[in-house]
């Protein structure tokens, strides 16, 4: 029998883990619920998140309430976070919005929300703390209604609205021939459509309204239907490590069972998946088999990654494809130890870290041998300092981040290289063609295999693709650009390999010093929620940080306004924005492709980059073209 998979969404401090706790202890997954406040929890219980007093990492936890299996993730409200909650999203079949009853629905908690709805994903409000001094449940549910678009649906629901929202219904209750079955059945529908926002009240930390919550997920979604019998299809949502280093997997099964001891399969080998695991916070027990709908940790599979999508073909798993969520950072900063480990040991466990987190990307630099941390955030720096010192014992210093800048080319030019020293030999030659922004870097042959062997040109190709080439403006990796073979040449006698990855390198070298090169920066594509009352002001920041006003609506004292703008100006608006609307305001960012970099000239003399003195990627320009013709 599978479970429903359930998260906890709000902004920070609305009390997600006090709810969670609360939930487990009525069910009787705990003995006691834990209190943030005391340290006690069974989730939270990092001791980055102990220590800071809010959620970091999502976690999860397995309980049964009145003959329905759940599994209930609890997930970070901070905005430098919202990146964890989406990766939750993976995993579930519905979300419980939080909300404080004492004030309307925080800008940040609507963000969580949209997330949830483009995802497809039903929503059910809890107000908290109505208990306090202050409370407004009404007004809070009308905000919600408006900031959301939905129809809120106080439970248990009024038949009248219900009738509202579906049409089948409606007929029903016109004609008085309806059943209060009927009135559920419509009011779930409403729900899973996203027309409905089913709410229930009370206050968690007291456990009032707890149970009446809990009985709302059983009339909403209930246990799943009995499925056909079906192959294994799941999706990766989290990687983890436990106590002992080992790699921990996390799956949602949508279909068909995963069992112990299957296979996963790649080309070039496969390996065993050794346990499976259902994990409460940090504690786990074995299990043998996982059926649809529940939410697993797997142990033995080093290769899947967050995002994955595993299907079961001919008795064992594969790796079908990728749901499309992985982030691109847009930041990077400088790290070195501060207590004298070697670097090799640092590389080792920051790879360590990238592995669990898909937006820390690790770079290592050889030729000048430093590490660069490319990250989403400066919170997310911190928390990384955290995991090092605690984790493994390292003391770690990162260097203020900065914006990772790209380069391309403004127009076709040709690139030469040549490479002849005692018995070797490889020419090449390329036509470098700027391409449409974000695709990257492609290949192309138009040399015909009469001067240049087949395997010779499918040798050049994978030198293309095996390395990161850097720019000339600012030694920034290139993008966006197609190289055409042209032409090549080979010696019979002193040709090999590796001949051709250095005649490739000085091509593609030679070929942007002598082009006309331009700067690529980052953009966000921002999505912001402020008092109507800040909208000028807010407009007014916006372009005076070169960015772009796409779409802009009213919703009743707030407004919504979207848009587009570079990283560089817009990396800390956050916290402006939250300063100029006193706390009202607030918004997502998320990296939205490249575009030409406004202030080139700027950023090219603060970065000082010489491409003469980059002994790695030589500036080679002394032209071969008429050996080569």
């Amino acid at each position: 029998m599978g479970s429903r998979t359930i998260g906890i969404v709000a902004h920070v401090d609305a009390g997600k883990t006090t709810l969670s706790e609360q939930m487990l202890y009525l069910s009787g997954a705990l003995r006691t619920a834990g209190r943030v406040d005391h340290g006690s929890t069974a989730l939270d219980a990092a001791p980055i998140e102990r220590a800071r007093g809010i959620t970091v990492f999502s976690d999860q936890a397995d309980f049964t309430w009145k003959g329905v299996q759940y599994t209930l993730m609890d997930t970070p409200g901070h905005v430098d976070f919202a990146a964890e909650v989406e990766r939750a999203l993976l995993a579930l079949d519905a979300v419980i919005l939080l909300a404080d009853a004492s004030e309307p629905l925080k800008p940040h908690g609507v963000m969580l929300a949209e997330l949830a709805k483009r995802r497809g994903l039903p929503i059910l409000l809890f107000l908290n703390k109505c208990d306090l001094a202050g409370a407004m449940p009404e007004t809070v549910m009308q905000t919600a209604a408006k900031r959301l678009g939905m129809e809120c649906v106080p439970l248990p629901p009024d038949p009248e609205l219900v009738a509202q929202l579906d049409e089948a219904f409606l007929e029903r209750y016109l004609a008085e021939d309806w059943t209060q079955e009927d009135c559920v059945a419509a009011l779930r529908r409403a729900f899973e459509s996203g027309l409905a926002l089913p709410v229930t009240s009370g206050a968690a930390l007291q456990g009032q309204g707890v149970e009446a919550l809990l009985d709302a997920l059983n009339l909403l979604l209930g246990a799943p239907k009995p499925q056909k019998a079906a192959p294994f299809r799941g999706t990766v949502y989290k990687v983890r490590r436990d106590e002992k280093g080992r790699r921990i997997v996390f799956l949602r099964v949508e279909s068909g069972e995963l069992r112990s001891r299957m296979a996963l399969e790649y080309a070039d080998g496969s390996e065993k998946l050794q346990e499976l695991r259902a994990y409460c916070g940090k504690s786990w027990r074995l299990i043998e088999h996982a059926s649809a709908g529940d939410a697993v940790g797997a142990v033995g599979l080093s290769k899947p990654v967050c995002g994955d999508l595993l299907e079961e073909r001919n008795g064992a798993l594969v790796v079908a494809g990728h749901t499309g969520f992985r982030l691109e950072p847009a930041l990077a900063a400088r790290v070195e130890a501060d207590d004298g480990t070697p670097q090799p040991t640092l590389l080792e466990k920051l790879r360590l870290l990238e592995d669990e987190d898909p937006q820390l990307h690790i770079r290592h630099l050889p030729q000048t041998g430093e590490l660069l941390a490319q990250v989403m955030g400066p919170v997310q720096l911190e928390i990384l300092e955290e995991l090092l010192r605690e984790r493994f014992n390292i003391r770690a210093r990162f260097s203020k981040p900065d914006v990772l800048y790209r380069e391309t080319l403004c127009a076709p030019v040709m690139g030469y290289g040549h490479y002849e020293p005692l018995r070797h030999y490889a020419e090449v030659q390329f036509r470098l063609e700027p391409a449409p922004r974000g695709s990257g870097i492609s290949f192309a042959s138009e040399c015909h295999v009469d001067n240049l062997p087949v395997n010779y040109q499918k040798l050049i190709q994978t030198h293309v693709f095996e390395r990161t080439y850097r720019g000339v403006l600012t030694g920034s990796p290139i993008a966006d650009i197609r190289m055409v073979l042209a032409a090549g040449r080979a010696h019979l006698k002193h040709t090999e390999g590796g001949d051709f990855r250095e005649a490739t390198s000085r091509a593609i070298r030679q070929g942007l010093m002598s082009g006309q090169c331009m700067l690529l920066e980052p953009w966000y594509a921002f999505d912001l929620m402020v008092p109507a009352a800040s909208v000028g002001r807010v407009l007014s920041d916006i372009s005076a940080m070169f960015g772009t006003v796409t779409a802009q609506e009213t919703l009743g004292d707030m407004a919504r306004i979207q848009g587009r703008g570079p990283v560089s100006e817009f990396a800390d608006y956050s916290v402006q924005l939250r300063a100029v609307t006193h706390g009202e305001g607030g918004g997502s960012f998320q990296l939205d492709g490249y575009e030409p970099c406004h202030n080139q000239e700027d950023v090219i003399a603060r970065m000082g980059y010489d491409p003469c003195a980059d002994t790695e990627q030589t500036p080679f320009v002394k032209c071969f073209a008429d050996k080569l013709h």
